[in-house]
């Protein structure tokens, strides 16, 4: 459908963003997770789909969030839901946002494409609270869907830098509560993560 082909375009580079998803253990490397902002996908669907042709929901369950999004299509209006945790800054106005975004993805293809980004290691230096990259990512996608192999910049085991154990390796968070791996690998998104946490688990070390 061609609606939905437009929804699913990809954003130009003005609208990447790029956060920091994890660290090397000496926190001079991040690994750069790409995301757009909830106005970029907002005014994707006004220009494609109309202002008065899509509207949102959203409900507080524990912890969280799930938003509806529902866009007008072929005279009926489709409707589709997706969640997300609060957040550990702003935490409401982070959730909701999460939210939102994740429904228009996973529901509607909207931004989708960036799950498909390469795994890049940036420098990061301190700034604030918190860590910023030196140099700006730029997004590199793969081809065929195949997962890339980590290469030699990554970190043997990667530093969290969000949730109860920020600041911890994964391997040393295996070592002292093996139950948070399982949270792990049920709600991360981070591939690399994920791959960790899974061979920690088949190895049982």
């Amino acid at each position: 459908m061609e609606l939905l082909e437009k929804l699913k375009e990809k954003f130009s580079e003005e609208d990447l963003e790029f956060r920091i998803g994890s660290t090397n253990k000496d926190r001079t490397m991040g690994l750069a997770l790409a995301y757009v902002q909830a106005r970029a996908i907002q005014t994707r669907l006004d220009e494609v789909v109309g202002m008065d042709k899509w509207k949102v929901a959203y409900r507080e369950i524990t912890g969280g969030f799930i938003c509806t999004l529902s866009i007008f299509i072929n005279g009926e209006w489709v409707s589709k839901e997706d969640g997300a945790n609060i957040t550990d800054f702003e935490s409401i106005k982070g959730g909701i946002s999460n939210a939102f975004k994740r429904v228009a993805a996973s529901g509607f293809g909207i931004g989708r494409y960036l799950y498909n980004a390469k795994s890049k290691w940036y420098p990061i230096k301190p700034q604030g609270n918190g860590y910023v990259f030196v140099e700006e990512p730029k997004l590199e996608l793969k081809e065929n869907n195949i997962e890339e192999k980590i290469d030699s910049t990554n970190p043997k085991s990667i530093i969290l830098n969000f949730g109860k154990y920020k600041g911890r390796s994964i391997k040393e968070i295996f070592s002292k509560d093996s139950k948070y791996i399982d949270y792990l690998i049920d709600k991360s998104k981070d591939e690399n993560i994920l791959k960790e946490c899974k061979e920690l688990l088949k190895k049982g070390a």
